[in-house]
């Protein structure tokens, strides 16, 4: 049961009915802010949470040591905010709109950069037209050429090879810091209303993508994309395929944050993002 601030609680499963559907009306499209967005990485950012006022929630949690908070449904009253501000060194996923609020209040508010949600067409993903794409197209061609591959829906009779091909990733990946939470997103993927596709190659599972829906149905957020290891031109079938299998009214999709990372930055950017959906961090 979650309880009122001060008293902060852990986040549990339990909490999914009454928090839910609140992560749904959200309209600004930050692809931390769902309750599978929270709640795999419960662990991974000490979250806890708390009611300020009926309906309306916030998160606290540390990185690195550093406590921040998180009002991802609005902020709360003046005085209750001031007392956030002296008791945590940050309010992060600061919407644009609360940066707003934020600084005629008084508050410093700079953009997290690093967290920026990368934004494309779902139209020029599917096609991958134009220069600027053509070698994601060639290495899918050459893919195609080389392998027999199948798709599926990642349905929870898939989920158990969508695991083999988790373990295969983990085997080779440099930064494992989202294996736990993606592995966790795996096994609750029904229940947290999560839909994902699932890649076979000469009829071994190879890799699989998984997200969901934001912005009322309009935006796809992907949350996990791992493939098997050593498999050249695999990731960008799967980036193709996938957005081709969304429905119709999904024109935007979300790939998340670089954070940071160089590399990560400039594969993002060579697909061509079409906006960023942008976050601050706020101080006093």
């Amino acid at each position: 049961m979650i309880g009122s601030y001060p008293n902060l609680t852990e986040l549990e499963l339990a909490d999914r009915p009454l928090l839910e559907p609140l992560f749904r009306e959200l309209r600004d499209g930050l692809s931390e802010l769902s309750f599978a967005g929270i709640y795999c990485f419960r662990t991974s950012h000490a979250y806890r949470i708390g009611r300020v006022a009926e309906g309306t929630y916030l998160l606290a949690g540390s990185d690195k040591g550093s406590p921040f908070f998180i009002c991802p449904f609005g902020l709360p009253r003046p005085d209750l905010l001031a007392e956030l501000f002296s008791r945590f060194s940050a309010m992060k996923l600061v919407t644009e709109t609360q940066a707003a609020q934020l600084r005629q209040a008084g508050y410093e508010v700079s953009e997290d950069r690093d967290n920026f949600d990368y934004i494309y067409r779902r139209e020029d993903l599917a096609a991958l037209r134009g220069r600027a794409l053509q070698r994601k197209r060639n290495l899918v061609h050459a893919f195609e050429k080389r392998h027999a591959y199948e798709a599926y829906a990642l349905t929870p009779d898939r989920v158990g090879d969508a695991l083999v091909v988790l373990e295969a990733w983990r085997g080779q990946a440099r930064d494992q810091a989202d294996y736990a939470p993606a592995r966790e997103a795996l096994e609750h993927a029904s229940e947290f209303g999560l839909h994902g596709r699932l890649y076979y190659v000469e009829d071994k599972p190879a890799g699989y993508t998984l997200g969901e829906e934001a912005r009322a149905g309009t935006m796809f957020v992907v949350h996990y994309e791992k493939a098997v290891p050593d498999m050249k031109g695999l990731y960008q079938v799967i980036n193709m395929d996938f957005v081709r299998s969304l429905p119709p009214a999904v024109t935007l999709i979300n790939r998340e944050q670089d954070l940071g990372d160089a590399g990560l930055r400039q594969a993002k950017i060579t697909y061509r993002p079409c906006d960023f959906v942008k976050k601050y961090r706020a101080r006093l």
